[in-house]
């Protein structure tokens, strides 16, 4: 199991596809597919450090009883899992992808209990977990075409939450997108109220283009409500996103 874990480490390093079937059985999200309920998990600590921690206590005991016990036999089996116990917690370590900030306005979790739909509140628990061997939001970014071939996916930074002033809930994920260009962003963005919804709209926003930060808002809406897709302005504005990725009234094209 330790050398299991190192590899998937590894491969998620160098941006190879990896999967954690240890911790959540998670369905893969398509268009028009919601995420199945993870049937059981534990949050609010780390199983790395939980397990390194009983891993180096039963090897520092085996030692004291083993010079104790001048070398009995009996006092040494705690070496058969302390060692091991040391590798699995050390690849865990390796492994292990903390849970991302969270900033929330007030009233932000009440609308996201009220008005969240289940993929909305499915990402929430995702991303304030601890993962192992794999990115936040692995299989969606690469659902949606925003993992170029080769790379790893775009990491999520933070996690926004708020109240729009129409009283909708909005959750915006901030990425930072080194290896996807930020045109791949816009060009999906009809793709997102299918994606994550339903009652979603989405709205996508260059926060640096020379640190390469994106940000991607998730907004519920009203039964027969817009779900135009709209580009967020460096003024707070924000445009229509046509099918092509381009938008209506701005001058600047795309760039990467």
């Amino acid at each position: 199991l330790p050398v299991a874990c190192a590899a998937s480490a590894l491969t998620r390093q160098h941006g190879m596809r990896v999967h954690d079937h240890s911790v959540v059985a998670r369905a893969r999200m398509s268009d028009d597919a919601e995420v199945k309920e993870v049937p059981f998990e534990v949050r609010g600590f780390s199983y790395s450090t939980v397990v390194l921690g009983a891993a180096v206590a039963i090897t520092l005991y085996s030692f004291i009883q083993f010079f104790v016990n001048d070398g009995e036999a009996s006092s040494s089996l705690g070496f058969v899992y302390g060692f091991p116990g040391l590798l699995l917690g050390a690849a865990l370590k390796y492994a292990e992808v903390e849970p991302v900030p969270v900033e929330a306005t007030p009233g932000a979790e009440d609308a996201r209990e009220r008005l969240g739909n289940v993929n909305l509140k499915k990402i929430y628990s995702d991303v304030t977990r601890f993962r192992y061997a794999d990115y936040h939001l692995e299989d969606a970014l690469e659902a949606l075409a925003l993992r170029p071939r080769g790379e790893g996916p775009p990491e999520l930074l933070k996690l926004v939450e708020k109240v729009t002033p129409e009283g909708q809930y909005s959750m915006e994920l901030v990425f930072s997108s080194k290896a996807t260009p930020y045109k791949s962003w816009m060009r999906n963005a009809h793709r997102y109220a299918n994606f994550f919804g339903p009652n979603v709209r989405a709205t996508v926003e260059k926060v640096s283009a020379e640190d390469r930060i994106v940000s991607l808002g998730l907004i519920t809406v009203p039964d027969g409500g817009s779900l135009q897709p709209m580009e967020v302005q460096s003024d707070g504005s924000t445009l229509p996103i046509n099918l092509d990725g381009s938008v209506e009234g701005k001058e600047e094209a795309i760039s990467a």
